[in-house]
């Protein structure tokens, strides 16, 4: 190999690893003003900061209504409920911005949201 060679070589090296520094800090700091929105009857009971390391249970009951939302490794689901068709629990876990589980027996949402993000689209909605 010539030395020109080699100085293209590591200069694409270089470049790589500055892109690959540049995005990985980007995305950090998008993903910090994620939250968890939990809503009963469409009014906000709790927001939860929302970040891989977040590790918390909420756990809701009002009357004879039971949910509890669990966030853990990046993950939100609904992990118990007493409404009787147990979709919300069936849905599983989200973990995206504009990601939904709702409860339509106890009127009850957890949604993923961003301040600066836009939802992502699926390949539906596109």
């Amino acid at each position: 190999m010539k030395k020109v060679d080699i100085i293209i070589i590591a200069g694409i090296l270089v470049a790589s690893l500055l892109a690959f520094v540049a995005i990985s800090q980007f995305q950090a700091r998008a993903s910090s003003d994620l939250e968890v929105v939990i809503k009963h009857q469409g009014t906000v009971i709790k927001t939860i900061p929302f970040n891989r390391d977040t590790d918390e249970v909420f756990q809701y009951e009002a009357d004879d209504e039971r949910n509890v939302v669990t966030v853990k490794n990046g993950l939100v689901s609904m992990t118990e409920a007493n409404c009787r068709d147990q979709i919300c629990v069936k849905t599983g876990e989200i973990s995206k911005v504009g990601e939904i589980i709702v409860c339509l027996p106890h009127k009850f949402t957890v949604e993923i949201v961003s301040k600066t993000q836009a939802a992502e689209l699926d390949s539906i909605a596109e």
